[in-house]
């Protein structure tokens, strides 16, 4: 070997070993060049103008794909149009099976009038010529959206490496669902997923659809073996008890989505874990019986105070709960009527239990007024929630004005007060609240004119800002606007 003169560019076979670990140039390229379109170009370009780059570039290019992408590996399929008979030949199958190697995260949406034929004639042809076997042996990640008849394409795209899965059933056009149409998913459950591995499992079903028992021993087998891995899991049917005991036994659960009736009776269960749910982030229950669910969380929580300018808090239960969601089990809200159950004191009881709080949703606001729940609801969630970042809840505007007043201008401003639980930053509030959708309650005929500023003085006593839409034709909405031009200039 020659030696290199002083002012020389090192050759290839001077420089050091470490230079040709490509995979890892190729991530640092990609990391540098992070915008979607420039990194894949620049990744290509890398691919096709070195050899050396080609194996490591395409690994990379197809760790994320949905199922149309794969589509352009099967030039066949996308004559169908011309040649309706067209089927893959053995080298289309052969570079497919090779790419399906690199993938780690895969999306299929075969949703009725979503899904072109071509997509629905690739997921057929790969579950018939894999039917027994797994097509992609190293996708962590598999998020299915489709009608129940889609799942019998299912268990070939699941691989025994899985980790999270969010299975969509779309009702799409389909008018009737059948039982077994979810055996597929049940068989897959049981035989392919490792519950060692799982860390998060998501299942979405139509409101027309009557999953079958199977399925549902199938998920509750399944939680059962879950350990420590599993953080979320979102599933909307009844679970039987010693399924909600071990959820609220497992350490590292953040995000939990039931339909589950209140499980009371499991608060003197002796299986009950000293600290139930010590990590849940995030809680979404679809619930008929929305007061005894609160009086059940109140009762896990205890009576522990939580003092401000304390660094270090005990363990208690939902202490990371940020997140919270009460919804009906019918969700397409009210219509002939009002149906909100809740009641102030259901509301001052969710702020003294959970005072540290950062998103609500108990339902979309109605223009009904027959609900139980009035200014003193967003009084106490924003006074003794100091976190509290958006809600959305129904509000009965009849006595708006009145409870406003009383409030702030007589003497139960100093008895609401004095039962604020002390929050985590001593009762003030680092962020305005954001009160969701506020402009579907009624003030036109409930609200005169001439008492907009006080409704402007009593939402930013609170601190409740609301967001307006530039274009407001209807009356209501016109009146809602004045309350929020009153309120930022209150702000201002």
């Amino acid at each position: 070997m020659t030696k290199r003169r002083q002012g020389e560019p090192r050759r290839v076979d001077q420089m050091p070993h470490r230079i040709f670990e490509i995979d890892e140039i190729l991530r640092v390229i990609v990391w540098y060049t992070r915008d979607v379109d420039t990194s894949e170009v620049t990744t290509v370009s890398l691919a096709c103008c070195c050899k050396a780059f080609e194996e490591p570039a395409l690994s990379l290019l197809w760790v994320r794909t949905y199922l149309s992408g794969l589509l352009h590996l099967f030039p066949s399929i996308t004559t169908l149009t011309t040649d309706p008979t067209a089927r893959p030949t053995e080298e289309e199958w052969k570079r497919f099976r090779r790419y399906a190697l690199w993938i780690r995260v895969l999306s299929v949406n075969v949703t009725s009038g979503y899904a072109t034929t071509q997509e629905l004639t690739l997921l057929s042809l790969i579950a018939t010529q894999q039917a027994t076997t797994t097509v992609f042996p190293n996708v962590c990640g598999l998020t299915w959206s489709g009608g129940p008849s889609s799942l019998i394409h299912l268990p070939p795209f699941v691989s025994p490496i899985l980790t999270d899965i969010c299975v969509l059933i779309a009702p799409g056009r389909e008018t009737e669902h059948f039982p077994e149409e979810y055996a597929p998913l049940a068989y897959t459950i049981n035989s392919t997923i490792s519950p060692s591995n799982l860390r998060s499992l998501s299942l979405s079903t139509s409101p027309r659809a009557i999953p079958s028992p199977e399925l549902k021993r199938a998920i509750a087998n399944l939680v059962l073996r879950c350990g420590s891995a599993l953080t979320i899991f979102e599933v909307e049917f009844e679970l039987p008890e010693p399924v909600v005991l071990h959820l609220m036994s497992l350490p590292n659960l953040k995000i939990w989505r039931t339909t589950q009736p209140t499980p009371t009776e499991l608060l003197s269960s002796p299986l009950r874990p000293a600290v139930p749910f010590p990590q849940i982030e995030s809680l979404n229950l679809r619930t008929a019986t929305p007061q005894s669910w609160l009086y059940f969380i109140n009762a896990l929580v205890g009576t522990r105070s939580h003092p401000p300018h304390v660094s270090h808090i005990p363990a208690f239960s939902f202490a990371n709960l940020t997140d919270f969601t009460m919804d009906p089990l019918d969700l397409l809200g009210c219509f002939d009527s009002c149906t909100f159950p809740l009641t102030d004191s259901d509301t001052s009881l969710l702020a003294n239990t959970l005072p540290y709080l950062e998103h609500v949703w108990l339902g979309m606001p109605c223009p009904f007024n027959a609900c139980k729940t009035t200014f003193r609801s967003l009084h106490s969630l924003s006074t003794r929630c100091p976190r509290l970042k958006s809600l959305c809840i129904h509000i009965n505007m009849t006595t708006l004005v009145e409870d406003i007043r009383s409030l702030f201008e007589g003497g139960d401003q100093r008895t609401e007060t004095q039962r604020i639980r002390p929050g985590p930053s001593g009762g003030r509030r680092s962020c305005p609240l954001d009160f969701r959708y506020a402009h579907r309650l009624p003030l036109e005929g409930n609200v005169g004119v001439g008492d907009l500023e006080v409704v402007a003085k009593g939402l930013f006593n609170i601190s409740v800002t609301f967001t307006m839409s530039s274009a407001t034709s209807d009356p209501n909405s016109k009146l809602w606007a004045k309350v929020s031009e009153g309120v930022k200039a209150l702000h201002a």
